[in-house]
């Protein structure tokens, strides 16, 4: 592995508004297969405005493109931390990453600081202070990040970004440490526009939140919030942690699901014992657990669990059957659910329930033994769509377990709960975001909505209940996140890095006539 990494500080590491040395890799150069984005990025800015009224998409394009060296030896320096939050021996890659956008961010002039949460992990947190009547942007991600799983399923290691048919591959490319490396080409490119004489754009606030938890804790960052909300302040949140409909379609996110998972466990004997002496009397407990968990869908795979069934409906943007079926990589052979009966993806993965076995704990093939299983557990993902409440979905999913106990002994422990999310699209800022994206992308700017979950954007709009939240972002469904070979396309990075660096010239812009 790349232990040389930790045995750099992240002061040791030579970093400059024009130039990124890597701390741990020497002469780190994009892959020659990069063709012609390489081509574009090293080719000469156009002559840069020296007034915000004339920044153009074309400019924002350009400075972005000028930014993929950079933004692909930043990526391959973080994508080499293994900044799993919460798990044991991986401390120093946790504490790495957060030097390295401590000092990343420092590099690009926001007096960030280091903020010990209450679940262990950092977030890295600092404000360039607005001018007098200028407003504050916060711009969020996350640099921690989802275990690979098993490294064999990788067409490469994981945690060394590697280019393979124009996309970049790693652990966190996409989520989220590609939008890290981009908030970063994003204020270098700012700063570009500074020196060239358009002053005003250093008279917008620009507050960054780099959290260390989102993937597995997440109230680290809300306690934080709850304790000294000034830390947080902003006028618009930028939270990019989200993606594109499909590759090049600009996006933004406006509904969540939100998550009410458990996880159930079952004990039947004290010890596995021998099957051919005990099989057939002793009680099973992986059977007993798999007996249990299939009352849960019915036969046609639909939440089977009372007062989670639904029968609501996704009216915007979304992927039809087939396009799901190759996003999601179904296998020939194997049917989307709901296919059959014409519900639409987006109607299950959106607008109503749905209950996913993320975590199985019992024998692996490779190591089983001839015994009859003693005890077994399963971690059981609830999502739940905008407009119910977590607790209530997690409670009849308890509820349900236990009315379908099994011949075991079951304890069930409640996990952490996030609400679903709806965005209001009415705000100027929001409009102006759609804006920057469509004049990047040179397309209309669509409103997508996804299952997952960021419990923060919640926490945000109740602390600062007069701001804008966006959610928007680089991970389209190509990238496969939270799965083997997770990747980012660079061009996409370009483009909503763009399209950011658009968004902060039109604030600006607006505030400064």
């Amino acid at each position: 592995m790349l232990d040389p990494v930790l045995a750099l500080s992240p002061s040791e590491c030579k970093i400059s508004q024009d130039n990124i040395e890597p701390c741990s890799l020497k002469a780190i150069r994009p892959p020659s297969a990069l063709g012609t984005l390489v081509a574009m990025s090293t080719q000469e800015t156009p002559q840069l405005p020296t007034s915000i009224a004339d920044v153009s998409s074309d400019h924002a394009n350009a400075l972005m493109d000028s930014q993929l060296p950079f933004l692909w030896n930043a990526l391959k320096e973080l994508v080499a931390f293994e900044s799993i939050h919460s798990t044991p021996g991986l401390e120093e890659h946790n504490t790495g990453a957060a030097r390295w956008c401590l000092e990343q961010f420092r590099a690009v002039g926001i007096p960030v600081e280091s903020h010990t949460t209450s679940d262990g992990s950092e977030a890295i947190i600092g404000l360039k202070e607005p001018a007098e009547g200028y407003p504050t942007i916060l711009l969020y991600s996350h640099f921690d990040v989802q275990p690979a799983g098993n490294v064999e399923e990788w067409t490469s290691d994981p945690w060394t970004l590697t280019e393979r048919d124009g996309r970049w591959y790693g652990r966190g490319a996409a989520d989220c440490k590609g939008h890290v490396v981009m908030h970063l080409a994003v204020l270098r490119a700012l700063r570009q526009l500074i020196d060239a004489g358009a002053a005003e754009l250093d008279k917008v606030g620009i507050r960054v939140v780099v959290e260390g938890s989102e993937e597995r804790g997440g109230y680290g960052l809300e306690d934080l919030l709850h304790d000294k909300p000034e830390l947080f302040e902003a006028d618009t949140f930028m939270i990019a942690d989200s993606g594109n409909d499909e590759l090049g379609t600009p996006s933004i996110c406006t509904a969540l699901r939100g998550s009410a998972p458990v996880t159930v466990t079952l004990e039947t004997i004290e010890q596995p014992m021998h099957s051919g002496q005990y099989g057939g009397a002793a009680p099973d407990a992986l059977l007993e657990l798999i007996k249990l968990l299939s009352t849960l869908h019915d036969e046609k795979g639909f939440v089977a669990v009372e007062g989670l069934t639904s029968q609501e409906t996704w009216e915007g943007i979304g992927p039809d059957v087939a396009t799901f079926a190759r996003n999601a990589g179904v296998l020939e052979g194997v049917d989307v659910i709901g296919a059959a009966d014409g519900v639409a993806p987006n109607d299950l993965t959106v607008m109503r329930p749905s209950i996913t076995v993320t975590g199985l704990d019992s024998l692996s093939v490779k190591d089983s033994v001839n015994a009859v299983p003693g005890r077994a557990a399963a971690v059981v993902s609830l999502r739940v769509p905008p407009g119910m409440d977590p607790k209530d979905a997690q409670d009849k999913l308890i509820a349900h377990l236990e009315a379908h106990k099994p011949n075991a002994r079951m304890s069930i422990e409640r996990e952490s709960l996030a609400k679903p999310f709806s965005a209001d699209t009415s705000g100027p800022a929001l409009k102006r975001l759609a804006t920057a994206l469509g004049e990047a992308y040179g397309k209309e700017t669509v409103e997508v909505a996804s299952g997952g979950s960021i419990p923060l954007t919640n926490e945000l709009l109740s602390a600062y209940p007069d701001a804008e939240l966006a959610l928007y972002g680089i991970e389209e469904p190509l990238c496969r996140i939270h799965s083997a070979d997770e990747s980012v396309d660079p061009k996409e990075i370009a483009h909503i890095g763009a399209a950011e660096l658009l968004f902060l010239v039109r604030t600006a812009q607006e505030h400064s006539a």
